[in-house]
């Protein structure tokens, strides 16, 4: 049985072991760091109660981290705390929640961290991906859209940014919304006297740099020409894709949480804290998916921003579920974070969970991206995809097969004597190291009728384990 290792060691140490796989091999931190961790497995298989909970229990008792906890269902948050408990670190974690009285503003974050333009119109894309992750009516256009919706958000962005000295959403809806919709409005004097007016007005008054200069000439030009020029239909669509993520952004709860205000960032997570996000998208919809994201992104670009040494705490970024808070920078991080101290960890259902949000002709690409970038996957009890996927990083051995053939009986005197009627055969070809139906059968699930004992098969990118493969039959506690 795996347990997790409970004295804390030097934190200054990259090989401090963390978790037990055998009694030969163990997940160190600096396994951790090569990417993170996977764990796949159907409803019902254990992997959260299992695994990530033996995991989660030994990030805690490391100490020398924070990090990033998303809760995909209610009843998480309860789960969290009781292992920080455990681990005697309730003062390092912080609950995010509309009850509580932690706020976060994450256009004025990403000001703050240089104020690039195109930055922040990345940060509000990227928010948007999880809210459209739902969205099942997409059709072969959307990247069209997608990259029109950001070019519309950039064009803003640039002329608030300048103008104003600040971005806000209010500010940008508003702008937006107050656009010329054809060339002989721009001449009225009700449309200069409006906000959108004004503002492009200041933007080119203010003393600019140089790159300014030319970004607010391109944005002037789409304002002032292009858009009043555009069909009213395709200028209308790509507006109903930025309001809509602007309308999460600038209602209800969001407001106050993320629009209003600051007095915690990702940037606390290097002094040891955990934020945990209670805000369930199962509870919360759209909301908790808009806040997750938000959360989950700036915290990935602030960890690679960070100039780490050895000694610096790690950062973990933990999402159950992943699948209700995937996007396409994941990959991207994953590829990165290890110089930064930086991993994740995602538990999933299934390959076909993560394809499913990754919608587009890349999405099913980028997932194998991001799967591929894990340095260690547990694979529980899975669905026939997933058991496939885990066979195929497995590889092929040469096998030799043996068969046979009896020829009939011709002569009486011949069977008295024993002579053989066999006729043997002998073939060599390449088989799956694991069959997949290894990934779907006979690995046990927990509960009381298997002692609260999970299986699963555990495979580790490059360095091999004590048995010489790349993988390993593992068993969790739930515990």
């Amino acid at each position: 049985m795996l347990g997790f290792l409970k004295r804390r060691r030097s934190w200054g140490s990259l090989d401090q072991p963390l978790l037990n796989w055998s009694e030969r091999d163990c997940l160190t931190v600096r396994g951790l760091l090569n990417g993170g961790v996977a764990v796949l497995g159907a409803s019902g298989s254990g992997k959260t109660s299992s695994s990530g909970k033996q995991l989660a229990r030994s990030i805690l008792a490391q100490g020398n981290n924070g990090g990033l906890i998303l809760c995909a269902k209610p009843d998480d948050a309860l789960f969290w705390q009781r292992l920080f408990a455990e681990a005697e670190r309730m003062k390092d974690l912080i609950v995010f929640s509309p009850d509580g009285p932690w706020r976060f503003d994450f256009l004025d974050y990403e000001m703050r961290q240089g104020g690039h333009t195109r930055n922040i119109t990345r940060l509000i894309m990227t928010i948007g991906e999880t809210l459209r992750s739902s969205d099942h009516s997409a059709s072969e256009n959307s990247d069209f859209w997608e990259r029109e919706q950001e070019r519309m958000l950039y064009n803003a962005v640039q002329i608030i940014k300048v103008a104003t000295g600040k971005v806000t959403a209010p500010d940008l809806q508003r702008f937006i919304g107050g656009a010329a919709n054809g060339a002989e409005e721009i001449s009225s004097e009700s449309w200069q006297t409006g906000f959108h007016h004004q503002c492009i007005r200041a933007a080119y008054l203010a003393d600019k740099s140089a790159v300014d200069t030319h970004d607010c000439q391109l944005a002037f030009d789409y304002w002032l020409s292009e858009l009043p020029r555009m069909a009213s239909k395709t200028k209308s669509s790509i507006e109903v894709g930025v309001n809509g993520i602007l309308h999460v952004f600038n209602t209800g709860i969001t407001r106050s949480l993320v629009s209003g205000g600051t007095n915690v960032s990702p940037d606390d997570m290097f002094d040891r804290k955990w934020v945990m996000v209670n805000m369930a998208p199962a509870a919360w919809g759209d909301i908790g998916s808009f806040i997750n994201a938000g959360w989950k992104y700036l915290t990935q670009k602030a960890i690679l921003r960070r100039d780490a040494t050895e000694g610096d705490s790690i950062n973990v970024i933990w999402c159950d579920e992943a699948q209700q808070f995937v996007n396409s920078f994941d990959s991207q991080y994953l590829a990165q974070c290890r110089s930064h101290l930086g991993c994740m960890v995602f538990l999933t259902q299934s390959l076909s969970s993560l394809y499913s949000v990754l919608k587009g002709p890349a999405g099913r690409h980028q997932a194998d991206a991001l799967m591929a970038n894990f340095g260690h996957t547990i694979i529980h009890a899975c669905d026939p995809i997933s058991a496939e996927w885990a066979s195929s990083k497995l590889g092929k051995t040469l096998q030799t097969f043996i068969g046979g053939s009896m020829a009939p009986t011709t002569d009486l005197w011949d069977d008295l004597k024993g002579h053989s009627q066999y006729t043997g055969s002998f073939s060599e070809h390449y088989e799956s190291v694991v069959q997949p139906n290894v990934f779907m059968n006979g690995l046990r699930t927990g509960g009381h009728v298997n002692g609260l004992m999970c299986d699963a098969i555990l495979l580790r990118n490059g360095q091999p384990f004590s048995n010489g493969q790349n993988w390993l039959n593992v068993s969790f506690s739930q515990m």
